[in-house]
């Protein structure tokens, strides 16, 4: 009886970690969700001052502007996560960001592509490792397995580097400098788990390794974090973002979370790269929360981890059901 109810609690807490690594507020594979603003052409933006069309969800004390080589997002203290979340969705199309990635076992910083149905792609530097990004993907928030990560080695802490996704209906590249280091096809990808519907941009760098995390979490980021060598900061120069798709908004026609159910509003889907401001100006803030966030975690594993909010849904398991069940596990252990 023991041994099965501690395999339960096992269960339960990993499906739990799993199923909050990303949120959304509005899952249109779930229900009519409100129709996703377009950016519909080219995004320049070189930091003096805070990104026009970006929304500060977290970590507003700790974004720092006007320095000579960029916007800083600096984590100094427990649970810091400053994070910006484009006001715009892009439907196919290319993202660049100039940046250097933070120092420090622990800081995780990252950029992000992350759809409503949770479709998502990812770089991301672990302070503790210097000589290296992260690439990873998932599709419609499948964490089933986490074998889609890869490691390319760069100087990501010594100097600035351009780190970008060339994002199409036949095939997504990660590039440093230029320069393609991995390719995906969907053919490649088992299940219908190509990232494929409209997505948000989400930069930023969070506390992974705060010793109230996740063990898992604190070993995969090389943590925990030693504040007093701090504060460890992720200096970001330039964003450039570029819609392959026209129109207003993108809509989901259906719950099939595939791209041939996205609709342009006013516009067409796959009508190449876009020139011009497109809708930039007349776009409103974000709906991702300003909440504080409060950290997920992972396995250990390579893969991002994006900080979660109160007021986000993702996770299939109630809290108080997951809670239940590890303390009852634990309750019979002493018995």
């Amino acid at each position: 009886m023991r041994s099965i109810l501690f395999k339960l609690a096992a269960l339960l807490a990993s499906t739990s970690l799993a199923s909050a690594q990303t949120w959304t507020h509005c899952n249109p594979m779930e229900k009519n969700c409100p129709d996703d603003p377009a950016l519909a052409g080219t995004y320049d933006h070189i930091y003096g001052g805070a990104a026009p069309d970006f929304t500060t969800t977290a970590g507003l004390d700790v974004i720092k502007y006007g320095g000579a080589d960029g916007a800083v997002f600096r984590v100094e203290k427990k649970l810091d996560a400053p994070t910006i979340v484009s006001n715009f969705y892009i439907m196919w199309g290319h993202v660049e960001v100039v940046l250097k990635a933070a120092p420090g076992g622990g800081v995780v910083s990252s950029v992000v592509l992350q759809s409503d149905d949770l479709d998502e792609v990812d770089w991301e530097w672990i302070g503790s490792k210097p000589g290296e990004a992260q690439s990873n993907y998932f599709g419609k928030g499948n964490t089933s397995s986490y074998d889609r990560g890869a490691v390319h080695p760069v100087e990501s802490q010594s100097g600035f580097h351009t780190y970008g996704f060339e994002w199409t209906q036949t095939q997504l590249d990660w590039t440093i400098d230029g320069a393609v280091v991995r390719s995906l096809r969907p053919e490649q990808v088992a299940g219908d788990f190509y990232p494929q519907t409209p997505m948000q941009v989400r930069i930023g760098s969070w506390a992974a390794g705060d010793p109230g995390n996740e063990e898992g979490t604190i070993e995969w980021s090389g943590g925990p974090i030693d504040y007093s060598k701090g504060p460890y900061d992720m200096v970001v120069k330039e964003i450039k973002v570029i819609d392959y798709s026209t129109g207003t908004a993108y809509r989901y026609s259906d719950k099939s979370g595939s791209w041939k159910s996205i609709v342009a509003i006013n516009g067409t889907v796959g009508a190449g790269p876009q020139a011009g401001k497109g809708n930039q100006g007349h776009l409103a803030t974000s709906t991702a929360s300003s909440a504080s966030p409060s950290v997920t975690s992972r396995d250990g594993k390579t893969g991002v981890l994006i900080p979660t909010t109160s007021t986000a849904s993702g996770s299939k398991i109630h809290p108080l059901t997951y809670l239940a069940v590890i303390t009852l596990a634990l309750w019979i252990s002493f018995f």
